[in-house]
């Protein structure tokens, strides 16, 4: 009996230490989404080594941009190699690009102009199905077909695989409604009476169809997951002629975004409107920011 005794509870033990499920360390991607204001102005150094000095101090997996003037491919490579992407992709090398960097291959990737008013890319990066958008600053009318056709798109990818749609989408959301006043819908009567090709009122109101398609699709406000607070993407302290000013001027807006299915919305953990000492001066929009978990 003493013999066996051992025997037993050394079994009893294995047993119970295989039944025990493994913990395995959850691992995090990081993304920024950033409009970065003609092509980081690209004639200035200043500005252009305040940009890779955040991304270097952010380490991000993924970099999406918009209105990257002035940068070609090769440039958008060398750039990205800077810091440590080694992959790199941009929708064309006139007017307003977006752009794709990461540090792990860009996959299926696409580049479409087509019907779009600048443009957008899709790739799959890390698992992710990932669109960069640029959308119409002048026509909620065009932007609400920019959308219809992401959705669609969005629809041929395999169901319960995580969808991400990020860049400036030049709309605001019905869930910031309470913080936008007369003022703003003032400000953008006098800019339509002026400009006839601008129509982004909707009825005389500031429209919210072109994010409530999203939503109504299935799609969800990383943002708004995990924050109540409002916090506004654009003004900043460099206006849109990329000018310095004292504080920022004119009305705060959140147009901004990273919207993401329900198979993307529960891997969420971080998202925010990144504002520093860096993000102030570069560009006219502030970085949305968003932290994932991956399987």
């Amino acid at each position: 009996m003493q013999n066996k005794l051992p025997i037993v509870l050394l079994t009893v033990f294995f047993l119970a230490f295989i039944n025990v499920p493994a913990v395995v360390a959850q691992q995090k991607i990081k993304i920024l989404s950033y409009n970065v204001l003609y092509g980081l102005q690209k004639d200035s150094v200043e500005n252009i080594e305040r940009y890779k000095q955040l991304i270097n101090e952010l380490q991000p997996d993924i970099v999406a941009t918009q209105e990257m003037n002035g940068w070609t491919q090769k440039t958008l490579e060398e750039l990205a190699k800077s810091y440590g992407h080694s992959y790199a992709l941009q929708s064309k090398e006139t007017g307003f690009p977006v752009a794709l960097t990461s540090n792990t291959p860009l996959v299926n990737f696409k580049k479409i102009t087509e019907n779009m008013w600048h443009a957008y890319i899709y790739a799959k990066v890390k698992g992710l199905h990932i669109f960069v958008i640029h959308f119409s600053p002048f026509s909620y009318q065009k932007r609400l077909e920019e959308v219809t056709e992401i959705i669609a798109q969005a629809g041929e990818l395999p169901a319960g695989e995580p969808i991400l749609i990020m860049g400036d989408f030049n709309a605001m959301a019905e869930s910031d409604r309470e913080q936008y006043g007369g003022n703003l819908v003032q400000t953008m009567q006098k800019s339509e009476e002026k400009h006839a090709h601008i129509r982004n009122l909707n009825n005389g109101q500031i429209d919210y169809s072109v994010l409530n398609k999203l939503k109504e699709a299935g799609f969800r406000d990383s943002y708004k997951l995990l924050n109540k607070e409002f916090i506004s993407s654009l003004p900043t302290f460099k206006d849109g002629n990329g000018k310095i000013t004292r504080a920022p001027s004119g009305i705060p807006r959140r147009i901004d975004f990273l919207w993401c299915n329900d198979a993307a919305a529960k891997r969420v953990i971080t998202s925010t409107i990144l504002k520093n000492a860096q993000t102030h001066y570069i560009s006219d929009h502030y970085p949305v920011y968003v932290e994932m978990t991956v399987e």
